[in-house]
Parts: structure tokens; C-alpha cells; sequence
């Protein structure tokens, strides 16, 4: 399998995987809603945030710096990750002592609080499981990520039906978590036992600084970019009711949901990144460009759903109680490409060992948008909320592109931008006569608009011969599958 089929077998996997995932966790958290009474679940929703935050913080971007020291250095993997393990393993005992420490000093009751401390045992043990994820990132066989985050959302689902099943409350979901990720964690692990390597945790004090220097930075710039999204809706809840709230927050988390889409696209380019990092500038260059190009065009007609039929698009998906924000979809769809597109540079910058630099721009970014949204939303409220929130989202774009520039990796905008403008605004034109029609018949429209769209990508030139190549020998990973199958059904015959 050449490169190309294996980013189309990665990209493949990591949409079925997210996909199915998402819907399995989405399950799990409708059968805790169903299930527990109305006060166990809102202690469900602190506890799993709780845990979320915990990993995110306990991670730091270790595993983003794993995944790349082992793409450059593949026939180091058994030191590499026996040197992380030890690591990881380091961190897992002074985070333990950590959550320990903060779950004391929680002010909330004493089965709350035993609660938290187990849900933040299960979030550490996922970041476990996730460095050995890395390594199969690595080596870009990721439907094994695909499939042991499958496994992980379908069993906890399960273990939170039988539990309820069982009438054991909320302590039968917290357990069902914590079960899982146990079940995620030892699974991952004899995948790479079985596929890369049987490795032991070991001291390498010069590789723990070296990766410990980069994931730092790297984490901290993760965590503001994550504070950042946050930030409008904390700041609005401060300063307006909670109608006005609910009428940002609705249109916004369907913004922020599509970053699962724009990730399982970027993952499976991460290794191939890495290795495109090590050749000369030009090369990279020429990496840099051709990606956030295809992420453009990918960006485009999620951009125009939202600004052409946000009253449909609320209607699916909210409720008729969103209604009044329309012009809040409609002001989204501005920020879809930038926010889209800017899951590449974690990874851009990590590749090219600048974490310094991307922390320095999220905050930069940060000082801006929480100093613009004190200063609008006070007068103009929600809406207020809406600009700033877009306006950022595209000013953190142009303050990463800016430094990659000075790094010597231009943006070429004609063809990441001009050209797939362009086509979006056919597409459009083709959707504005439907603007008010239900789902049903929206959705050949819909198609029809699509095809125009992918048409008139190819007819402006937006892809070079190279590049349609390249998607070609990609999708070529579908018939490599059938060779292998049909030769292994002939061996058996």
C-alpha cells in the first residue's frame, strides 16, 4: 500500500470510527438521561466534564509529541515507548496524588466526591490508552484507533444499560466508565504488543525533559485554544440572561461539533506531516499548501448550509425554540472555515517543532477575543457575542498563518481561498431558491448543489494533475483490500 492509499485507508477509518463512536457515546448519555432521576444525571454531566478536564490537562500534548518522535524514528519504537510508559507511568502516580488533593477540596457531598475521584482514575487511564493509540497513529494503522474507540463509546453504553438495568443508579454509570476505559486501555495495549513491540517502562531522563520541553508549550497553547472557544459563553453567561445564552450556545455547539469531522481528517495526515517535516522547506511548503487547500474545499459547503438555510438547519436539529437564531447560524457559517481548517495546525506546528510558537499565538488570540467580547457584548449582547466570536476565529487563522510565513511556509491564496469561493457561490445560488423548504425535499437539492459544487472545483483548476493523482492512488486502498482479500480466499481454495 503507497503512501496515498494509506492516508485514504486512514481518513476511511477514522470517519466510520468517529462516526460510530459518537453516536454509541451519544446513546450511553441518552440512556443516563432516561435512566437516572433528573439530579443523579446533572451530577453525571459535572463528573464526566470533570474527567474530561482532568485528562485534557494530564496529557498536556505528551501524546501528539509520542506520535511524531516515533513517525521519525520508527525502528526506535521499543526505547521510544518503553521511555514514554515510564513517563506516563511517572505522571500517572503524581496525577493520581493531584486528583486525590482536588477532590478533597471540592466543596460537594462526600459520595460526590468519591465519585469524582473515580471518574478522574478512569480519565487517567484513558491517557494510558491513548499513548499506545499514538504509536498506532504513528505507523498510520489507525483502524485500530477507529476500532478501539468504537468499543470504548459501545461499551460503555452497554455497561451503563445493564447497570441502570440493575437499578444501580448513578454509581452503576460512574463503574460502567470506569470499566470501559479499563477495557480501552488493556485492549490498546495488546494491540501494540501484538503489532509493534512488548515493551517494559524504563528511565530515559534525557528523552522525559526532552518531550516534557515541547509538550508544555504545546499543552498550554491546546489549553487556551480550548479556553478561547469557551470564552463567549462564559462571559455571556455573566453578562446577559440565560434566553439570550441558550440562543448563542444552540447554533455554537453545532460549530464547535464539527471539529470531530475536521480531526478525523487531519489525524490520518499527522504522520505524513511528520515526515514531510523532515525534508527541505520547499517540500513541506508544498505539504502545508496542499492540505489546508483540501481542508478548504472540504470547509466550504458546511460554511454555506449554514449562512443559506439556517432556519432549516435549526429546524433539524434544535427545535423550533431556536428560531430567533438564525442570524446566529448565519454568522457561524462565516467562522466555519477558519475554525474548520485550524485543526491542521497542532499538528503543522508540532511537526515542525514550533509549539513554542503556536502557544505564543493562542494566547495572543485569547487576549483579544476576552478583551473584545467585555467591550461588545455589554451593548450589543448575543449578537455581539457572534461577531467577536467570528472575527476571532478568523484572526487566530490569519496569527498561525502569519508565523508560518515567517518560518518560510507562505500561504498561496488563490488556490487555498479564491477558487473554492468561487465555487461555493454556485453552490449557493442553487441552495437560496430553497431556503424554505422542509428536509425531505431539501435534500436532492441539496445533492444537486453538491455536485455543482465539486464540479466547478475541477473546472476553475482548483487541483493540479499531482494532487488529482494523489486523491486517486488514495481512494486505491478500497481495491488493495480486495487484492489482499481475493488472494487470501485463493490461498485457502
Amino acid at each position: 500500500m503507497n503512501p496515498a492509499q494509506r492516508v485514504g485507508k486512514n481518513v476511511a477509518w477514522m470517519l466510520v470510527g468517529g462516526a460510530l463512536g459518537a453516536v454509541l457515546q451519544m446513546l450511553a448519555i441518552l440512556l443516563a438521561a432516561r435512566g437516572l432521576q433528573l439530579n443523579d444525571f446533572g451530577t453525571f454531566n459535572y463528573l464526566l466534564s470533570f474527567a474530561i478536564v482532568f485528562q485534557f490537562l494530564t496529557d498536556f500534548g505528551l501524546t501528539n509529541i509520542l506520535t511524531r518522535e516515533v513517525a521519525r524514528r520508527p525502528n526506535d519504537i521499543p526505547h521510544l515507548l518503553g521511555s514514554a510508559k515510564g513517563l506516563m507511568w511517572a505522571l500517572f502516580v503524581a496525577s493520581t496524588i493531584l486528583l486525590l488533593v482536588v477532590v478533597l477540596l471540592l466543596k460537594v457531598p462526600a459520595s460526590t466526591k468519591a465519585q469524582s475521584f473515580v471518574m478522574g482514575l478512569a480519565s487517567l487511564t484513558i491517557l494510558q490508552a491513548i499513548s499506545y493509540s499514538a504509536v498506532m497513529r504513528a505507523i498510520e494503522a489507525m483502524e485500530f484507533n477507529a476500532i478501539s474507540f468504537s468499543l470504548h463509546k459501545g461499551l460503555f453504553a452497554g455497561f451503563v444499560a445493564v447497570s441502570l438495568w440493575c437499578h444501580w443508579g448513578l454509581w452503576g454509570v460512574v463503574i460502567s466508565y470506569l470499566a470501559s476505559c479499563l477495557i480501552f486501555w488493556f485492549f490498546n495495549w495488546q494491540i501494540v504488543r501484538w503489532r509493534v513491540a512488548r515493551v517494559s517502562p524504563r528511565i530515559d531522563l534525557p528523552l522525559w525533559k526532552s518531550m516534557l520541553s515541547e509538550a508544555i508549550p504545546l499543552g498550554s497553547g491546546l489549553v487556551l485554544r480550548q479556553f478561547a472557544w469557551q470564552a463567549d459563553v462564559l462571559i455571556l453567561a455573566w453578562l446577559v440572561d440565560a434566553t439570550a445564552l441558550g440562543l448563542f450556545s444552540g447554533p455554537y455547539r453545532i460549530l464547535l461539533g464539527i471539529r470531530t469531522i475536521s480531526m478525523a481528517f487531519a489525524l490520518p495526515l499527522f504522520p505524513a506531516m511528520i515526515r514531510s517535516a523532515q525534508n527541505t522547506e520547499e517540500k513541506f511548503g508544498e505539504f502545508y499548501n496542499r492540505a489546508m487547500k483540501w481542508f478548504c474545499c472540504l470547509s466550504m459547503p458546511g460554511a454555506v448550509l449554514f449562512i443559506v438555510w439556517p432556519r432549516l438547519l435549526i429546524d433539524v436539529l434544535l427545535g423550533e425554540k431556536f428560531i430567533n437564531a438564525e442570524s446566529v447560524m448565519q454568522w457561524f457559517g462565516i467562522a466555519f472555515m477558519p475554525m474548520f481548517v485550524s485543526s491542521l495546525f497542532p499538528f503543522i506546528f508540532t511537526a515542525l517543532k514550533l509549539p513554542g510558537v503556536f502557544c505564543l499565538a493562542m494566547a495572543l488570540a485569547l487576549v483579544v477575543r476576552v478583551g473584545a467580547d467585555l467591550a461588545v457584548i455589554p451593548s450589543l449582547g448575543y449578537m455581539g457575542a457572534c461577531v467577536v466570536a467570528v472575527f476571532s476565529e478568523i484572526g487566530g487563522f490569519a496569527i498561525l498563518t502569519y508565523f508560518l510565513k515567517r518560518k518560510g511556509y507562505a500561504l498561496q491564496m488563490t488556490d487555498f481561498l479564491v477558487k473554492p469561493i468561487l465555487a461555493s457561490l454556485l453552490m449557493a445560488a442553487i441552495l437560496l431558491p430553497a431556503q424554505h423548504l422542509t428536509l425531505l425535499p431539501a435534500l436532492p437539492v441539496a445533492a444537486v448543489a453538491g455536485i455543482v459544487y465539486l464540479g466547478a472545483l475541477f473546472l476553475l483548476g482548483t487541483f493540479s494533475s499531482q494532487e488529482l493523482r494523489l486523491m486517486r492512488d488514495g481512494l486505491g486502498f478500497i481495491s488493495f483490500y480486495f487484492r489482499r482479500s481475493s488472494h487470501q480466499l485463493e490461498k485457502q481454495g
